[in-house]
């Protein structure tokens, strides 16, 4: 057990690098990502409004425009979730190699 553990150790090293990168990647795209869909998401709500108060669409249309809005806005955050997950198994990762 005592030789099989530095082997594992080194073998998971590489994967723990690929991890952080991943992390950084992410976190780098979401953060861009996260403005673009903002925009978009503002734009859709405020048209949604807009053809509702002008009666330029009915209530269904409406209704599809706001919730493409929120979607659109939540995909950012639903990436965030993914990227703490991956941070969480490379916080194990590393904790198991400093052992």
């Amino acid at each position: 057990m005592t030789v099989l553990k530095p082997m594992l150790k080194l073998a998971l090293l590489p994967l723990l690098l690929l991890l952080i990168l991943a992390q950084w990647v992410g976190i780098f795209l979401t953060t861009f990502s996260t403005i673009l869909t903002n925009l978009l998401a503002g734009l859709f709500f405020f048209v949604a409004l807009t053809s509702w108060v002008m009666k330029l669409a009915d209530g269904g249309e409406v209704l599809k425009m706001l919730v493409t809005a929120f979607v659109v806005f939540a995909l950012p955050y639903i990436a965030m979730s993914i990227i703490a997950k991956i941070s969480f198994v490379a916080e194990e990762l590393r904790d198991f190699l400093q052992s």
